[in-house]
């Protein structure tokens, strides 16, 4: 979570998921289809890093279906091709056979909004405004509330004619309604909802049902528990002893490898939650203190912080601990009272905190997000500070742990400083900050 909007979101949920086992689970190249369908969708929704806007990306996803096995032809498609769609998508659209079903299933009731309104036409031929609150819970209803609840539910029934129109004119040969009735108690059947979409037409669908036109199938009343049992969605769960391995049978992503002179590097993903959650409060009040100014943040303020960090960890699902919060403390306190530390936070030109730059992915007409800690301009040069929450191992010298660094996040720098070769003409100075223990590490990139 730490490193999220530093690489685009459709590697790090294929990350989560390879991590989670998820490649154990595809039973074949059908489900891996079906998988790089989702990942591409998200890749195509994603907007700097994040989904701006869930509810249309999760339509976008109801619309998403498997994709044909690979084991039939493309002949085979073409004689069985069947087609599931809105009726709204259908508009305009002609098919040999249309199947509506669950046509007597009740639509969404609706809902009583803090207020309603709706425009008219009054008598003087002028338009005008009606508007009514909803009453308190004990309290009856307004009736002009009442009034524009009655229009709106007359208004959602025409629709619903108009939208049944349009389904059922799709038809050339053949058009199938399918809908559940229930028997009446003394005879005939019991009339569908008014919201359902066959009441429109339900006084000619009785008519049809006593001339024994339409079939009607008679479903047991109440399924046995076993029956129930078959028609459960059976899920596919990994061992309890499970351990996650690399496979690269069902690596949906290549990433090409960096070569280094150091010592071996260590993916991103290696780095542990907790680790990365508590990055990510530290970044956060990193920028805030960035844009406020150091001036804003006497010491008494950053005093405050540990409260603000203990509610976001849980949020995050971390139960942060007195030594973390001690740790991510001193960061703060080093980055604002140590002379590098004030410089980076202090206030330059063209200076911004985790800027997103979007750039071309290499070898594809894809687009990548990068997120840069903090940039500015200071000196003639543009400066690329990237911060990391971690310091030296215990069996581990400073020069080694600041080389290991080094050679971990060179190509990431290097990558940053290219992007913003492109944008300005200010040289790039690249660095890597650690708050926890103060340490400046200039990293030549050229």
């Amino acid at each position: 979570w730490g490193e999220r909007r530093r690489v685009d979101i459709r590697t790090e949920v294929e990350s989560i998921w390879q991590s989670l086992g998820g490649a154990e689970t595809v039973s074949g190249d059908a489900d891996l289809s079906d998988l790089r369908s989702y990942l591409d969708l998200l890749e195509t929704w994603q907007v700097a890093g994040l989904l701006t806007d869930w509810s249309l990306f999760e339509l976008a996803v109801e619309k998403l279906y498997a994709n044909p096995s690979p084991h039939y032809s493309a002949d085979q498609l073409k004689k069985t091709k069947i087609q599931i769609m809105t009726i709204h998508k259908s508009k305009g659209l002609e098919f040999d056979h249309v199947i509506l079903p669950s046509l007597t299933s009740k639509s969404a009731s609706d809902s009583k909004p803090l207020l309603r309104w709706q425009k008219i036409i009054g008598e003087d031929n002028q338009s005008a405004l009606i508007m009514a609150p909803l009453g308190a819970h004990d309290e009856e209803d307004d009736p002009v509330y009442g009034y524009l609840k009655y229009e709106s539910n007359l208004k959602k029934r025409l629709e619903d004619t108009r939208v049944l129109y349009v389904a059922v004119t799709r038809a050339i040969s053949k058009l199938y309604l399918y809908g559940k009735l229930i028997p009446g108690k003394k005879e005939g059947w019991n009339t569908p909802g008014k919201t359902s979409l066959i009441s429109p037409i339900w006084p000619s669908v009785l008519t049809g049902l006593k001339a024994e036109v339409y079939n009607v199938i008679a479903t047991p009343e109440h399924e046995s528990p076993e029956d129930q049992k078959k028609q459960l969605r059976h899920i596919r769960r990994l061992p309890s002893d499970f351990v996650t391995r690399n496979n690269r049978q069902y690596a949906l992503l290549t990433v090409p490898a960096t070569k280094s002179s150091g010592p071996e590097l260590i993916p991103d993903s290696d780095l542990s939650l907790r680790a990365r959650h508590l990055g990510t409060v530290l970044h956060r009040s990193l920028k805030q203190i960035a844009n406020d100014g150091l001036r804003a943040w006497p010491n008494d303020r950053i005093h405050r912080l540990p409260a603000a960090w203990t509610g976001q960890l849980k949020e995050l699902g971390i139960l942060v601990s007195e030594q973390e919060l001690e740790d991510l403390s001193k960061a703060i306190y080093t980055i604002t009272q140590e002379a590098k530390g004030q410089w980076i936070l202090g206030n330059h030109k063209e200076a911004y905190c985790e800027q997103s730059l979007s750039h071309s992915l290499s070898g594809s007409d894809k687009v990548g997000v990068s997120i840069i800690d903090r940039t500015f301009i200071d000196g003639g040069f543009r400066w690329i500070i990237d911060y990391k929450f971690a310091k030296p191992n215990d069996s581990e010298s400073l020069s080694q742990f600041e080389q290991r660094q080094i050679d971990r996040y060179l190509p990431q720098l290097a990558h940053y400083a290219g992007l913003y070769r492109q944008i300005g003409s200010e040289p790039v100075r690249c660095a890597l900050y650690f708050p926890q223990i103060g340490l400046f590490s200039e990293v030549t990139v050229d």
